[in-house]
């Protein structure tokens, strides 16, 4: 009988431990990732990760700023690019006439996100509006855009948007 309880508990003791594992499963680091350099946007609090041959420029408006990542050397053909508007009235572009449209989900800023993706006979437009999160007042939506030249490069394009994350500045002591 005793060597039954023993049995049994020891059987029960390591399924129970069987099963943890598996809810501990690691999901691998895309490789691509390791190729990109965290940038800050401007001088907001948020930060991209993005190729390390590429730059972000800012437009500025009375209101809102308009950010754009592209390869520093003008010259070469983008694979891919994009940017983001930080303000508070965002708007949607409209696709072209042979655009075949669709909806996904990915993330953006560590949450969920809603995005357009516009396939132009094998090019792609992708755009995305989300609340900020930040309490500044005059960004209370970014509005985020890319384009990609082939799927393989809007799938690098969601891989760098997905790295996009808000850090609160350090306070500098008195």
């Amino acid at each position: 009988m005793n060597l039954k309880i023993s049995f049994l508990s020891v059987f029960l003791i390591l399924t129970i431990l069987g099963c943890s594992d598996k809810k501990t499963k690691h999901i691998p680091e895309n490789p691509y990732l390791k190729q990109l350099t965290e940038k800050q946007i401007g001088d907001s609090n948020y930060y991209i990760s993005i190729p390390k041959k590429y730059t972000i420029k800012e437009n500025r408006g009375p209101d809102f700023s308009v950010y754009y990542f592209y390869p520093t050397d003008t010259t070469a053909t983008a694979a891919f690019s994009g940017g983001f508007y930080f303000g508070n009235h965002p708007s949607q572009f409209e696709p072209g006439d042979s655009c075949k449209t669709e909806k996904m989900q990915r993330k953006i800023l560590n949450k969920n996100a809603d995005w357009t993706v516009y396939n132009c006979k094998d090019k792609y437009s992708i755009q995305s509006i989300i609340e900020s999160g930040s309490n500044e007042g005059w960004n209370q939506y970014i509005h985020t855009f890319a384009s990609a030249n082939s799927a393989a490069d809007l799938k690098k394009v969601f891989l760098i948007l997905g790295t996009m994350k808000k850090k609160e500045p350090i306070k500098q002591p008195k």
